[in-house]
């Protein structure tokens, strides 16, 4: 392990932050690949599964927080594979909504748990008052960040930022 120390605290942290993403993203992907699943495709199925109403693609991209190009390109392979399809909207004809199929649903609850035990182990370095602070620290700069975009931001990932916070 390589530890590094940049002697501005704020450079510091930063470089903290997205390197400590980048790896816990990469063990994720990591222990989601053994069981037949992408980290994206699993958020996809998380997000389908909470929507009040199955969402759009836009929705889906604004949820999140990833481009809609990135995304066709995710839901038409879990298309292909099964797992979600796209309906028309019954009030509009023009929009498509996208929906979990069974082998999709089957597959995200056989996931859920092991995805599960993989958060905890992760964050098992914490004890519950650390996990409340890093929570409380980590949605701050969240907040910061999603404001900033939703000022500044033409393009789709910062058009849709307010639906983030729901």
């Amino acid at each position: 392990m390589i530890d590094f120390q940049i002697a501005d605290p704020i450079i510091n942290a930063y470089v903290l932050l997205l390197n400590t993403s980048d790896i816990v993203s990469r063990h994720a992907e990591i222990e989601l690949s053994k069981l037949g699943i992408t980290p994206t495709q699993y958020a996809v199925l998380v997000t389908l599964s909470v929507c009040p109403q199955p969402p759009t693609l836009t929705e889906l991209s604004q949820r999140l927080f990833r481009t809609k190009n990135s995304l066709t390109i995710v839901i038409d392979n879990m298309e292909r594979d099964g797992l979600v399809r796209r309906v028309r909207d019954s009030t509009d004809r023009r929009a498509i909504r996208l929906v979990a199929t069974e082998k999709g649903a089957k597959l995200f609850d056989s996931v859920r748990a092991p995805s599960r035990e993989l958060v905890y182990q992760i964050m098992s370095c914490y004890n519950d008052e650390e996990v409340s602070r890093v929570s409380e620290l980590l949605q701050r700069v969240r907040r910061h960040t999603l404001q900033k975009l939703a000022r500044g931001s033409s393009n789709d990932l910062g058009a849709g930022v307010t639906t983030l916070e729901t």
